[in-house]
């Protein structure tokens, strides 16, 4: 049903832009795909009335958030739409494939070499987060971009401003941690009549490797920073030569 009403949309004006078409879709409402009156593609993040009456206290935190911070890896905030019951978020529109469709539409399998590229980026883009005093709490495939090995982190729905109790930034480790296994099972063929696994019994994995993903999924000792974490991916997962 919210899919049909959420198409009813495509072709009209909103504001200064025309939908052109749905980009996904979930349970607190959905992304349109449109062009501004200038000739600009914006994506528009339009939420479900009965969710945004129900979340009132919570729609602004991904608006301030991102008002608050200025990195090409991370969509701006254009500006809001609040007229006639819809309600939104226009945000700057970044190319690319998530890396959710490259796993699931296109069985993509991930070479070592990528591997390592999209995880330093990603966990360099959650460093400039943590600096800022954000925390994503939604690192996950359908929200990490890839364009021509370019990495972009996407849908601050989610979001919080740490603040030392609920919101810590270690709520992101385990996130990255169940984003790279997701990489790392792209390539991964289980050999026949072998019976499924815990990842680290199946994925050919160093121990230091091992390690590392466990301390992120809190399997283990947890990680003290991301700058730890990054300095530990460099020395466990660079490719040389």
């Amino acid at each position: 049903m919210w899919f049909c009403r959420s198409k009813k949309y495509i072709g009209k004006q909103v504001g200064e832009h025309t939908i052109e078409g749905l980009a996904g879709e979930g349970r607190y409402g959905a992304c349109f795909l449109a062009i501004s009156d200038t000739g600009n593609r914006v994506v528009i993040k339009k939420f479900k009335p009965s969710m945004f009456k129900k979340n009132a206290d919570k729609n602004a935190y991904e608006a301030v958030i991102l008002s608050k911070l200025s990195d090409k890896r991370i969509p701006e905030l254009l500006g809001i739409i609040n007229q006639k019951g819809f309600y939104g978020f226009i945000l700057e529109f970044k190319n690319g494939r998530t890396v959710k469709d490259m796993l699931s539409k296109y069985s993509y399998s991930f070479t070592n070499e990528e591997f390592y590229s999209i995880g330093i980026q990603l966990i360099s883009i959650i460093k400039y987060l943590h600096a800022n005093g954000v925390v994503h709490r939604d690192i996950r495939t359908p929200n990490v971009l890839i364009d021509d090995g370019e990495v972009y982190l996407v849908d601050f729905g989610l979001s919080r401003w740490r603040d030392g109790k609920l919101y810590e930034f270690n709520l992101d480790y385990s996130f990255l941690g169940d984003f790279l296994l997701y990489l790392l099972y792209s390539s991964y063929e289980k050999p026949l009549g072998k019976k499924k696994s815990a990842w680290y019994n199946e994925l050919p994995l160093t121990e230091q490797q091992q390690l590392f993903l466990k301390r992120l999924l809190g399997l283990e000792s947890t990680f003290k920073s991301i700058i730890e974490i990054e300095k530990e991916f460099k020395e466990v997962f660079e490719v040389v030569g």
